[in-house]
C-alpha cells in the first residue's frame, strides 16, 4: 500500500529531508518518544535504517538520509515513494521506491 509520495527539491538531495504532517499518520508511532527507527527496502532489497526525528508538531526529519541519496545518486525532481505492506507473521515492512526525472544517465553524470 503507498503511504505517501514526494517530489525531491534540491535541499531534500543537497542537505536533508522533512516529512510534514500529512505523513505522520502512515509512520510507526512510539508513545512519550520523539524519534523512532524506520527500516526499510529499497528495489534492490537493501535494507535501509532511517532515524525519524520529530522536529515540530508539522515535521519530521529523516536521519541516515543524506547516504541513501549518494547512494542512489537521486536528484531535485526525483521522486521518492514510501510504501507498507502488513504481514500477518511478522511486522509491517517499509520499501523505498524512486521514480527518476526524465533525463538521460549520461547527462546526470555531466551534472556532478
Amino acid at each position: 500500500m503507498e503511504l505517501f509520495a514526494k517530489v525531491l527539491t534540491n535541499i531534500n538531495v543537497e542537505r536533508r529531508l522533512f516529512l510534514t504532517q500529512g505523513c505522520f499518520p502512515s509512520l510507526p508511532q512510539s508513545e512519550g518518544c520523539r524519534g523512532i527507527e524506520l527500516q526499510v527496502k529499497d528495489d534492490c532489497g537493501i535494507l535501509w535504517n532511517f532515524g525519524c526525528i520529530k522536529r515540530s508538531w508539522a515535521k519530521q526529519k529523516l536521519s541516515g538520509w543524506f547516504q541513501f541519496v549518494r547512494s542512489k545518486e537521486l536528484h531535485a525532481a526525483d521522486i521518492v515513494i514510501f510504501h507498507r505492506e502488513d504481514d500477518i507473521f511478522t511486522e509491517a515492512h517499509y520499501k523505498i521506491e524512486l521514480k527518476r526525472k526524465n533525463i538521460s544517465t549520461s547527462s546526470r553524470k555531466k551534472e556532478i
